[in-house]
């Protein structure tokens, strides 16, 4: 072998990038919807609550209401209300709640705060609400009243999930159960003022049914909808 280097020769060497294919396609970035911001998050969430009010007196003043709620004392009235308010105050706790690091209370406070507003309800309405009077009908009224409360709940229900979409970092399940609670609870207090039937048993089935219910709703959404 000559210990001559001939440089020239360099450029018989063949490319062994010369066969490559071209480069491929630059890929495009998917796209992303823009998240609200906080301020944006807070407006849409009380325009939501005032929307919730304004669908539950509608259903008052359109639909039906209590023929003698001229005629009742005021502290039935107070009662009737106050109870199914309390429940839904202390669910909404659970879906408003900050907590410490902004992720929310944790997750044994929210677990009481979903499970205990039903429990309140219905032994508050127990202990003061008078006993049924029209027990051969009791399944025919109770039925009737679980499906307008229904309807009640199913409207600030999926108002609600929207709000909220994508809006839980931590226990969405719990959270989302929690919002279920509280519109069955909201329902519950129109369903006071629509409905003449106040027996104990009636108003803890037929109007706090929808409570336990929307609260199951509610943890069966927090996985696809409000998680974030």
């Amino acid at each position: 072998m000559s210990d001559d280097l001939d440089l020239r020769r360099l450029g018989e060497i063949p490319d062994p990038f010369a066969a490559a294919p071209g480069a491929p396609p630059a890929m495009k970035a998917p796209t992303v919807a823009r998240s609200p911001t906080r301020g944006q998050a807070r407006r849409n969430r009380a325009i939501a609550a005032m929307a919730v009010v304004l669908y539950e007196i509608g259903w008052l003043v359109v639909v039906e209401r209590r023929g003698d709620l001229a005629s009742l004392p005021a502290w039935t009235i107070a009662v009737g209300l106050i109870i199914p308010l309390a429940a839904a105050a202390l669910a909404l706790g659970a879906v408003t709640g900050r907590g410490q690091r902004g992720l929310g209370v944790g997750a044994s406070w929210l677990a009481a705060l979903a499970l205990l507003p039903p429990l309140v309800f219905a032994v508050a309405t127990l202990l003061t609400s008078p006993p049924d009077a029209e027990a051969g009908r009791f399944w025919e009224l109770a039925v009737r009243c679980m499906g307008v409360t229904a309807l009640l709940t199913a409207g600030p229900l999926v108002l609600g999930a929207l709000v909220f979409r994508h809006a839980f970092a931590a226990a969405s399940g719990w959270r989302t159960a929690a919002l279920g609670v509280t519109c069955g609870a909201l329902a519950a207090a129109t369903m006071s003022l629509a409905c003449v039937h106040t027996g104990a048993v009636h108003v803890v089935v037929g109007h706090g049914a929808m409570i336990v219910v929307a609260g199951v709703i509610g943890a069966l959404l927090g996985r696809r909808i409000t998680r974030a």
